[in-house]
């Protein structure tokens, strides 16, 4: 009976147990700079439903397979299993269909797990760039937002290769943005003396022109928030957050300390 139970353990349960952490350490690893695994309920359930899958899989591979080779540890399974989600390269050889069914379900977890992520940052950036009054608010908030995150990049003991590379980034999305709110407020101009001179109200088509150009710059200074997203920790969103909360006067302080 002992025997039995030591068998079950080693056979099946071992391998689950071993394999759950190697899964998520790869899935941290794999996901990096592309989400946060743990950033909201749907994403976590995500990441864990792919645990669930692997680690099962990983428990069924070794208790049917291992009574049929001896020779192979029932951890070294669960390594293996959960080390599979590490990307690898495309290979020319055409995948086994028995594999190739097997694995359907786990790619399928980790397509949805990658539109979870992209879901959730693009709503997270959207969230925060939208609400502004006019342009200039929302360039106030972006040049907040570029300034916070260079402090966070150009830190003492950071090789020159980790500053510039990110620091170009939030340069040149930084003055997409600018350029955007200099158009928007350049055509705001425009159609108002238009109106002003005219004495008439604007119409639809120059209505429509003044939100798309408005949008343009939200969508901008929404591409800048990716970068706060992606390279940025949780505790650093309540930053973020404080950033655009501040009144406009707020803005001329100085570089955000961090």
């Amino acid at each position: 009976m002992a025997g039995d139970q030591t068998s079950v353990f080693s056979e099946w349960i071992l391998p689950a147990v071993v394999c759950a952490p190697v899964t998520w350490v790869c899935l941290v690893h794999r996901f990096r700079g592309q989400g946060r695994l743990l950033g909201t309920v749907r994403s976590a359930a995500s990441a864990l439903a792919v645990v669930v899958w692997t680690s099962g899989m990983a428990a069924l591979a070794s208790g049917l397979l291992l009574p049929h080779a001896d020779a192979v540890p029932p951890a070294a399974v669960g390594i293996v299993a959960g080390a599979g989600l590490v990307p690898k390269r495309r290979s020319e050889q055409a995948e086994h269909p028995v594999m190739a069914i097997l694995t359907l379900g786990h790619s399928l977890l980790i397509n949805s797990l990658m539109d979870r992520l992209q879901t959730d940052r693009a709503e997270w950036c959207a969230r925060l760039a939208e609400g502004f009054d006019n342009c200039w608010e929302l360039d106030v908030f972006a040049d907040r937002v570029a300034r916070h995150l260079k402090s966070r990049v150009e830190v003492p003991g950071r090789s020159s290769r980790g500053k510039n590379g990110p620091g170009a980034s939030i340069d040149a999305r930084y003055e997409d943005v600018r350029a955007a709110v200099q158009r928007a407020d350049t055509l705001e101009t425009e159609i108002e003396k238009a109106c002003s001179d005219e004495q008439r109200e604007r119409t639809r088509e120059e209505i429509g022109r003044t939100l798309r150009a408005f949008g343009e710059a939200e969508h901008l200074c929404a591409r800048l928030l990716e970068l706060a997203h992606a390279h940025g920790k949780r505790s650093d969103d309540e930053k973020i957050l404080e950033l655009r909360r501040q009144p406009l006067y707020v803005a001329a302080a100085g570089p955000s300390a961090g």
